[in-house]
């Protein structure tokens, strides 16, 4: 704001707010005591006192803010580098935090601080030559690329790397061991689908050398695997699944998924004695037991099982049994959506 229209145009106010008070309303005084002094002032003048406090009052705040905008700008020449810093490292994947004085600037620096997703439609030619080397490395990660990245030094667990690794996992399966036998210089998602990569070909022999990094997860995609490649004879045991059962932590859930996948995968008996071992030792393997009872045509037995539990328990299979001996076969599926909840 214009300070000298300011002021000018508030003198002109009180003056003629005074003036008409004066002259054409009353040209009375009246007598303020203020600090046990009688001060005797025209009303017209008692009138102004508070407009020209306010004048003060303003000029002072526009003053004090006018100051305060001269420092901004002073900060945001510093600002800027930061935010073309905080954009470098914010391609990589690998966002830095910075100070920034300028609150404007800080919206957008915060932003880029905490990393932003898609630069797909940057200009790469308006971009100094390190931003564009990061660009053209993430667009070919992007397409599905493995890309060498030894030249820059990033976590293990930035997206950028983690997406790479996932991608010569997805190149050259048959590479997966390599990170195994090293897991400590990889993230953990890259180790796990490493896992998975390796447990789709490997024998049980080879499998047992990692057997401690084998979660319900890889479990069931082993299973997944074997069940897909239609093999005559499973090449891992019974024995073998039940060893990895023991070190995990398994739900109701899991179970369900596992006794689905075995009842394609070994004989009825085989299955049957393999729940009856598991639920005799973890009771969270009743659901999968009556399942694969179902499953091999057993209603009998699993009719007795499912009598001995409390009425409110296991009405989904309760219902289903009942449906399965009035002779309705519905898709044994129908049990694990709900169990999967």
């Amino acid at each position: 704001m214009h300070f000298k229209r300011y002021t000018l145009a508030s003198i002109v106010l009180i003056a003629a707010v005074g003036g008409y008070v004066y002259y054409m309303i009353t040209k009375d005084t009246y007598t303020v005591e203020l600090l046990g002094v009688n001060v005797n002032l025209p009303i017209a003048v008692w009138i102004v006192v508070p407009m020209a406090l306010l004048y003060l009052a303003s000029l002072f705040h526009m003053l004090y803010y006018g100051f305060k905008g001269y420092l901004q700008r002073r900060r945001t020449e510093r600002d800027l580098a930061k935010l073309s810093d905080a954009l470098y490292w914010d391609v990589l994947k690998e966002p830095k935090k910075h100070s920034y004085d300028d609150k404007e600037i800080r919206k957008i620096g915060v932003v880029l601080d905490a990393g932003c997703e898609d630069f797909s439609g940057v200009d790469k030619s308006q971009c100094d030559e390190r931003v564009k080397e990061a660009l053209e490395m993430i667009e070919a990660i992007g397409r599905g690329e493995y890309v060498e990245m030894k030249k820059i030094s990033l976590e293990k667990s930035n997206p950028y790397v983690v997406q790479n690794w996932l991608n010569f996992l997805k190149n050259e399966p048959e590479r997966a061991e390599e990170i195994l036998r090293k897991p400590e210089s990889y993230d953990e998602k890259v180790v796990h689908e490493a896992l998975k990569c390796f447990v789709e070909s490997a024998s049980q022999q080879q499998i047992e050398k990692y057997k401690e990094m084998v979660d319900i997860t890889v479990l069931i995609h082993l299973l997944d695997s074997m069940k897909k490649s239609g093999e005559e004879k499973p090449r891992i045991s019974l024995e073998f699944i039940e060893t990895l059962l023991e070190e995990l932590d398994v739900s109701e859930e899991d179970y369900l998924q596992i006794a689905q996948r075995l009842s394609k995968l070994y004989t009825p008996d085989e299955v049957l004695r393999f729940f009856e071992k598991r639920v005799a030792s973890d009771e969270k393997a009743f659901k999968a037991y009556v399942f694969v009872l179902i499953e091999f045509e057993m209603l009998d037995k699993a009719n007795e099982l499912l009598q001995d539990t409390a009425r409110g328990e296991y009405l989904d299979f309760k219902a289903f049994l009942d449906l399965r001996r009035a002779g309705k076969h519905y898709p044994m599926e129908l049990l694990l959506p709900r169990c999967q909840e």
